[in-house]
This record gives structure tokens, sequence and C-alpha cells, in this order.
């Protein structure tokens, strides 16, 4: 067992995230942000070293067989010159630079013939700045054992604890003639944590970090590779030496931004002379990057050569994460480790290996199911004592009944229902909002759970308004014959009162956000009666299609009143259709948890496609039309200016309805940004029966304003966005009903607006600007500021 201290030679300053490992092992680990650290083996070396980005490596020897405290003191690297002449020649290390560039397509790992390897990967999550003061908060009396595992990690200076982890083994394959990359989950052990969420997620197929691509895209912050293709507008370069390995002459490389407060890193490189690859790679975030929430960021990967070409052989990362980005802080945070272990790697061809694929990801049955031994035989490195802890200690803390209730209010935030066991209520905006047809109204919803059945799921709600003294209610079931792929049937009815034409992104009429952010309150609901028949069917993740049977009946109200061309009030409308739809999201990435799956935010192009038609006479029906609707989404990175989202969506309907079952536009009488409206058209005011529509933002990610001095300590975002829509509305074909209101259709011109924006205030906030540039006739406002509530890196 070694533990001890790392720190800066010259000043004593700690030193976090420095890399101890025992000399020609994969067994190591890192210093915690005191310089801390602690590591044990059952088989070590002679020797241990240490290396930190900016410092010079060094090699101590060890005794065997004892306990070592050893502590380092880290000499700074420092690059001095005794003389310096003024030649007419360049930095030696650009010419090295544009040939690691020039040969990038035959070095890239990404661009290799196909292949497969086993791969070893480990995650885990730490809750750093653990106080043993808090073993004394009345609160936390129930985990004064987690303590035990605290001080038996971490005794000097602030402490940090584990709290999940989690291993996989895996084949994984490229196939470079598809160009498709497959992983099949062959174990997995998890801390705790439902595998089954987990599982698909803890291999290699999501670490999307390739040292050659020009940026290393998290989240929507795109960071520049030090092997970008224009590295030498962002970074110095420094040739620091260069090594005989066999008889391959190798270079070092060191590099640094030239502003700081770019996307950026500092490290270092090892490169091969001849065929200019990278064997080795060590970075580290700028810690003035404009990104939110990360202390610190540091990847390292080595490469091994094999058949003459460079492959992975190891990464490693580590990602220091806090509401507040300052390295000193003492607030609780967050530190996520990630290491894969390449083995068994072999240039071969794998598309009859993967045929049979339909998933980026496979997860064969019994991976959760593997014993101990198998684990003890199949690790590449030995787990270090805090990871062996882990797996108990996460185990225990899951009976505790505070953290039971803490789970399940997490829980409830994020999906909006109170988890009963069999049942669970909500959502939970919803009990409550106000409108002018209903007054107060409150409403309680539930539905069932996986555990109350895990193909079945019902549910169903009940409402009150206390001005119109009338019950609304709705409920229904589905049936899920798989969850992923998806098949399923669905029934749903409801009794309700319900706005035209509102945007899918928009809130809820009877959201309480709603009631608090309205500009006025709403009046443009009616009472609708739906009945609705749904079958799903996904082949594959990305591609599905469904087909539907709805039955519709619109009640008339005084502020959206049915009146037919004769001037009389007509009761109600009934309409009966039958639908089919295409949904075809390019490299979509689904995490499914029970019932409930959340898209991974790639952001990729998602195409849709519907038809619908209308039947007089099935199901009650009165009118015969038919509706065609298409709608493209695409995010563009065009780093390092940020990126670009379009929605383009059209259609057309043919036949003689009334104005509920044409296009109503989708408005805004909020004070809340709404992606997918027109911000300042109101509620119901254009409808049509063939249109066309573009909704266009491109966001800078702080390319401008991270060169002001001012704005670059706020860290401020910029955002400009444009939307148009092209419309026409034919009264003589569709006179079955006059339009209510100020609903009209659109002339000649399209309906524009414009927005400017900031993003990223106090890293939750955004207000945008918007401006209305045409049908202001009957308007009072063209122009408004709404708000948003947004977390990003």
């Amino acid at each position: 067992m070694i533990s001890g201290k790392v720190t800066e030679e010259s000043s004593g300053v700690p030193i976090p995230y420095a890399n101890i490992i025992f000399t020609g092992t994969f067994v190591g680990t890192t210093s915690d942000i005191n310089g801390d650290y602690q590591l044990s083996t059952a088989k070590p070396t002679e020797t241990i070293e240490v290396s930190a980005i900016g410092y010079l490596k060094q090699v101590v020897p060890i005794k065997l067989h004892e306990t070592n405290n050893i502590d380092f003191q880290m000499e700074e690297e420092v690059f001095a010159l005794e003389e310096v002449k003024i030649l007419p020649r360049e930095n030696p290390a650009h010419p090295i630079f544009r040939n690691i560039i020039a040969n990038k397509e035959l070095n890239d790992p990404s661009k290799l013939p196909s292949w497969k390897s086993k791969i070893y990967a480990k995650t885990e999550f730490d809750l750093k700045n653990i106080s043993t003061k808090m073993k004394n908060s009345r609160m936390l009396s129930d985990f004064d054992f987690v303590f035990n595992y605290l001080d038996s990690m971490e005794t000097k200076g602030k402490t940090f604890l584990p709290i999940f982890f989690t291993e996989s083994v895996s084949n994984f394959y490229h196939d470079s003639e598809t160009n498709k990359d497959r992983e099949e989950i062959i174990a997995n052990k998890t801390s705790g944590i439902k595998t089954d969420i987990f599982s698909e997620y803890t291999g290699k197929l999501y670490e999307e970090i390739n040292i050659y691509d020009n940026y290393l895209t998290i989240s929507d912050v795109g960071l520049i590779s030090p092997v970008n293709n224009l590295g030498l507008q962002f970074y110095k370069y420094y040739l620091v030496d260069s090594t005989v390995n066999g008889d391959q002459k190798i270079y070092e490389m060191s590099f640094k931004p030239k502003l700081p407060q770019e996307p950026t890193f500092i490290g270092k490189m090892w490169i091969e002379d001849g065929s200019f690859a990278v064997t080795k790679a060590e970075i580290q975030l700028s810690d003035k990057a404009n990104v939110n929430f990360v202390n610190n960021l540091q990847y390292k990967i080595e490469f091994q050569k094999i058949d003459e070409k460079w492959v992975p052989r190891n990464e490693w990362i580590v990602a220091d994460i806090d509401l507040q980005k300052k390295r000193d802080s003492e607030k609780l945070g967050f530190i996520g480790r990630k290491t894969n272990i390449y083995e068994d790697f072999r240039f071969q061809s794998v598309s009859g290996e993967i045929a049979n694929f339909k998933e980026p990801i496979t997860v064969v049955p019994d991976a959760v199911l593997k014993d101990d031994q198998y684990w003890e035989n199949i690790r590449p490195v030995e787990l270090q004592l805090r990871e062996k802890n882990i797996y108990a200690m996460v185990d225990s803390i899951k009976e505790i009944k505070l953290f039971k209730t803490f789970s399940e209010y997490v829980y409830m935030f994020y999906y909006g229902y109170r988890d009963l066991g069999n049942i669970e209520l909500g959502p939970y905006y919803y009990l409550y909002s106000y409108n002018k047809v209903e007054g107060s109204r409150f409403r309680l919803g539930a539905r069932t759970t996986y555990k109350f059945n895990q193909h079945l799921r019902l549910n169903g709600f009940a409402a009150y308004g206390t001005l119109d003294q009338k019950f609304k209610y709705g409920g229904g079931a589905e049936y899920f014959f798989s969850v992923k792929p998806l098949t399923k049937l669905s029934i749903q009815g409801q009794h309700d009162m319900e706005m035209l034409g509102k945007s899918d992104n928009a809130f809820m009429e009877q959201n309480i956000m709603t009631t608090v952010l309205s500009k006025r309150l709403n009046t443009k609901l009616n009472m609708v009666n739906r009945i609705e028949f749904q079958a799903q069917k996904e082949w594959k993740t990305g591609v599905l299609n469904e087909i539907g049977i709805t039955s519709t009946q619109i009640y008339t109200t005084p502020f959206v009143p049915l009146i037919n061309s004769q001037g009389n009030e007509l009761p109600r409308i009934n309409g009966s259709e039958i639908s089919l739809g295409f949904r075809y999201a390019k490299r979509e990435d689904i995490v499914q948890d029970d019932f409930e799956r959340s898209l991974l935010a790639k952001r990729n192009l998602i195409f849709s496609f519907r038809v619908n038609k209308g039947i007089d006479g099935f199901l009650g029906g009165e009118y015969d039309y038919l509706k065609i609707h298409a709608g493209l989404f695409d995010r563009m990175v065009i780093n390092p200016l940020g990126y670009s989202l379009y929605y383009i969506q059209a259609g057309k309907i043919w036949g003689n309805v009334p104005f509920p079952f044409l296009k109503i536009h989708e408005g805004n009488e909020t004070y809340a940004w709404d992606s997918h409206a027109f911000n300042l058209m109101d509620y119901q005011e254009f409808v049509s029966d063939t249109y066309a529509s573009i909704f266009w933002e491109h966001h800078f990610v702080g390319f401008f304003l991270n060169k002001v001095p001012v704005f670059r300590k706020l860290k401020w975002r910029e955002v400009v966005g444009m939307r148009a829509l092209w419309g026409s509305y034919d009264a003589e074909k569709h006179n079955s009903l006059v339009l209510p209101g100020e609903m009209k259709g659109l002339g000649n011109k399209p309906y524009t607006e414009a927005s400017v924006g900031i993003e990223n205030i106090f890293k939750f906030f955004r207000i945008d600007g918007v401006w209305r540039f045409n049908y202001n006739e009957d308007v009072k406002k063209n122009f408004g500021v709404l708000v948003s509530l947004q977390i990003t890196l």
C-alpha cells in the first residue's frame, strides 16, 4: 500500500489529478483535489512513477510488500535557452504538426480498416468535498457507516466519497465498409444503481473523444482539438524532446492555447517520425475556457502498434464537476472517471459477425449475472481498495429510508410522477392552473408502473373547474410487446378542455407554469371528446412506423364558437380519421428505463412524415379530407462558430373541412420562449390549408463575447434566429364554419420573426429579444422579450 501527497516543488501547492502508477502496469490512481493519493496492489513493481501536465515525470523505488508513504514534489517543466539566435527558420514544431495533419487520414482510428477488440471499461463517480463535520449532522445520522469508507480512503484535508462504480466487458467491432461501430456487452457489474439503465452506456461506444477530430464535442460545446487542421491559429506548439523507441524516433511536443478563454487544451503529444502518428497524448482543458460547471477535464490515450498501424491501447478521462466553476471551491461537487483498456486487437472483416446486430449496442442476456470469480479472472487490472468498497457501500445506502425518499423525489422531479410502488401520481405540475373558462382548475392523475405489470400500463386523470363547475376526465391503456425496439398498442380517451393549434413544445394549458407566465389569461379553449387507438412499431432504433384511428368531437364555447355559414351556432362538430406516420432519426440513441425512454442529445437529422384521412360516416365523422405533413430537423456543427438548429415543415389539406381540422399555426402568448412556435404570434391567429415554415437558430457559444474582456468573465453566449411562415387559406373551399375571433389566413407575404439573445446567464438562463416584421396592423406590439431556463455545458 502506498499513500502520500503530490505538490509543486517551488510553492508547495497541491497538484490535483496527477497520475500515479506502478511502472509498466495499468495499476494506478490519481491525486485528489488536495494532491493526496492512495493505491495498493498484490502484484507491485519495484518503482512507482508520477506525472502531471506541465511538470517533469518522477520515478522512485518502493519497498515491496510494505506500507509506503511517498510524497512527491514536482518540478515545473520550464524550457529555458542559454542563447537565442534569430534565424530565418520557423518553429521546429510547426513542420511536425503539418505532417500530423497531412497524415490524419492514415492514422485516424475511425478511418482504420475493419477491426475488433475486447474492451474492459470502468466508470466511477465520486462526491467531492465531503467534510467529516457532516458526520455530526442529525439528518445524516443514518449514514454514519459511510464515513468509515471515507476515512479508509482519504485522511488528509478535503476528501471525496465514491458513490457509483460500474465495470463492463464488451466485444467491440468497427466495420470500415459500412462505417458502423457495434458493441456487444458480455458482462456488466454496477454498484447498486439500476443495471438495466446503465448496462448499455458503460462500454466504449459512447466515448466520443477522438484526438484526431478537429473538435471534441461535449454537450453543445466544440472543444478545439490540439490536432485541429487549423491548430496553428489556436495553439502555440513546442518541440520538447525526441527519443528512440526501437529503431523509430519519437517526438515529444507540448502545446498551450494562444487565447486561454478559447475552448482549448494544454498538454503534450508524442509523435512517431515517418508516419507522424500520435502514439500518446495527455490533454487538459484550459481553466479559462467558456465551459460551465467543469473545473477540470483531462484526457489521456496511449496507442500500440499493430500491423504497422497505431491503434488505441488504453484511454483515461477525468472530469471535475461543480456548480461553482472554481478549483479551490469547498462546495460539494462530483468527480467522474472513465477507463477503457483494449485487449486482443485484431484487423479483420467483421461484417459477418455484426450482421444480426440491429442496435449499436447489444447486451447479452446474462451480462449482469457474472459471478465474482468471473470478474477476478477477466479484469486486466486490479481494483483499487476504494473501488472494491463502492459495491458494498452503495448497496448498503440503498436500504436507508432517507436515501430511498431522496431518490423518489429525484425521480418525481425528472419524470413528474410520485412513485408509490404499483402506481404513481402526477404529473405534479398539472395539479393546479387557472384560466378564464374554467377558473381555478384542480387535476389529479395516476398511472401504473413497471412493478404492476411489465407489459401493461394504465393511466387516468380527473379535473374540476371552479368557474364552469364541470368535471373533466380521461384515461387509457398501453400494451408494450417490446420496449426496445418499441412495439406498442394503445388506446386513450378524454373529455377535457383543449386549446386548438398549440405547439407540442409549449406548456399545456393545464400547467401551473402557463398560468404564471401567461401575458393574459387563456380563453381560447374548447371542450374536446377524443378516443384514439394507435399502434407503433420501431423496426430499429430511430426508424418507427405508426397507424392510428381517431374519433373527435369538438364543442362550441363563447370564446371559440362554432358558427356555420348561415350564422347558426353548432353545438359540436364530429371528425374521424385514419393516420399513418413514419419517423426516421439518424443515429438516434435511447436510454430505456422501464416504460420511460430518454433520447440522448446527439441531435442529428430527424425526418417525419404523416398522412391523415378523414372519412365521412366513419365512427360518426362528418367530413372527408386528406392531410399530408412532413418535417425535417437537423443540427449543423460549424465549429469554431458554434452550431445551427433548423426545423422545416410543410403540409397540405384537401377537402371542405372546418377550421379545427385545418392547420392552426403555433403561437405563443406567454413570456416563456417556445422553440417550436412563433413567439410573437397570438394563439389561433393564423390558419392555413397549404403551408411551409422554417425555424432557424444559431448558437455562437461565446465565439464573439469570449474576446471581450468584460463578457469573457460573465461567459455569456450569443444566439440569433429567424422564423418564417408561408401559408394560404381558401375560404370558398372551407365554408362549413366561419373563422372565429381574429383568426385569418395569411396573405401573399410570409409571416416573419427574428430574434437576438444571450444564453448562459448565470449558467441557467436565456433571454431573447424578438421582432415581428409584418402583419402588425391588428397587434399592439411588434417586439417582445422572452425568457427560458436551460442547462448546458
